[in-house]
């Protein structure tokens, strides 16, 4: 009997192996015999002993030929004797990785721009106005934080605040238009420059998606097209599809097909709960992180909305969001271990049996940004982490609430 090696540039070597694992002796002695009875299969028996021995996953990436790289199998952020292991996403994707994703033409992933923009100075950029002059990748939806969010004054938003969580029901409506599945893979990605669309992958992971199915792309439109990536040129017309509004909906009387994973009501936190840790201070079974910048934090630097204090939260601790960002495109987070350190150095424990972190910054969106690099890092699991919605916009336009400037 004589076994035929694949040959690397053949189309059958595409098929690549992802794990290499003998988990029986019976396997061992069935390929010891095999050995035996043919030498032929003596190298591949050798490397697979060798894969084996390191513990090594392959991956394979299609997009550029036949090339591999390899990872460790376990990730473990060890930190203490009594330290559990931190379970990071690995959902941050890169823009080959991505490109692959859509040439799939798989109608189970899709692609949302999650772009958004402060609303400040003279010539304010606009998400949804930039996703409909283009350049969009073909056939993505535009995730519009303010719209899927409950109307300004409403009973689900009393104190007109901006971009707050939607409802299960109203998620699950805008997945019905987007004709999302629970099961479709998304990719949310941004314009070039855009450093806010983390609040749009993190109301997709928190608010009834599968977290794992969703991924967060590190690039920009202009590294997209540098790598081949196609793309959607030309002015949308008012009435595409993919620029609806949930008020023309009618979505309030109807009742949704999606069906969301999970009830999301733990992933955010109200001001009086926050005030609860604030005045439990040190023996508070959480810490509260505020991602504006350190001249906003301490009251130096004037609030972009008017009619706001300045200062911070008595007992917070600040991460300017800018801090985990590459410093050359804020589309890309740092290396992990960078943000890992940028935590550490705040005042975020590494013990994983710490207290919980909730996350604010002005308006709920950039707070989004911290939480996602906790998880990514290692240092907090998901389901330890929280935002507080209504952020310093609830917190500072408040007469009662308790501020520090030092």
């Amino acid at each position: 009997m004589a076994i035929k090696l694949p040959n690397h540039n053949s189309s059958a070597s595409r098929t690549c192996w992802k794990e290499v694992n003998f988990a029986t002796t019976y396997h061992t002695v069935a390929l010891l015999a095999l050995c035996w009875l043919d030498p032929a299969v003596k190298p591949l028996i050798t490397m697979m002993k060798r894969l084996c021995y390191i513990g090594i996953a392959t991956k394979c990436s299609l997009s550029s030929g036949f090339t591999t790289q390899t990872k460790t199998t376990h990730r473990l952020f060890q930190t203490s004797s009594t330290s559990r292991m931190m379970a990071t996403s690995n959902n941050l994707v890169t823009i080959p990785d991505a490109i692959t994703a859509h040439k799939q033409n798989s109608k189970h992933i899709k692609f949302i721009d999650g772009s958004w923009h402060m609303p400040v100075g003279d010539n304010p950029r606009n998400g949804r106005a930039e996703f409909t002059s283009g350049p969009r990748i073909p056939g993505a939806f535009y995730y519009d934080i303010d719209d899927i969010a409950p109307v300004m004054g409403s009973d689900d938003n009393p104190k007109k605040l901006p971009h707050m969580k939607p409802s299960s029901k109203m998620f699950a409506s805008a997945m019905d238009q987007m004709g999302i599945l629970p099961s479709d893979t998304l990719y949310v990605y941004a314009t070039n420059d855009c450093a806010f669309y983390h609040r749009a992958y993190w109301t997709l992971r928190s608010c009834g998606h599968d977290p794992a199915l969703v991924k967060l792309v590190q690039g920009s439109l202009d590294e997209w097209k540098e790598c081949g990536g196609e793309l959607e040129e030309g002015q949308l017309g008012e009435d595409d599809e993919r620029l609806f509004r949930m008020s023309d909906l009618g979505w309030e009387e109807k009742t949704p097909t999606y069906q969301c994973m999970s009830d999301s009501e733990n992933v955010v936190v109200d001001m009086d709960q926050v005030l609860d840790i604030v005045n439990q201070k040190d023996t508070a079974d959480a810490v509260i992180v505020d991602a504006r910048s350190a001249g906003r934090f301490v009251g130096t630097a004037p609030e972009p909305r008017p009619g706001l204090r300045g200062g911070h939260m008595p007992g917070a601790l600040n991460v300017p969001f800018t801090d985990l960002l590459d410093a050359d495109d804020k589309t890309k987070f740092r290396p992990m271990d960078q943000v890992r350190d940028i935590f550490i150095k705040a005042g975020i424990s590494p013990d994983a049996s710490n207290r919980k972190v909730v996350c604010s910054c002005g308006s709920g969106v950039t707070a989004a940004a911290l939480a996602i690099g906790l998880e990514e890092c290692g240092l907090r699991n998901k389901e330890d982490i929280t935002i507080f919605d209504g952020s310093w916009i609830e917190w500072g336009s408040s007469d009662s609430t308790p501020i520090v400037t030092d």
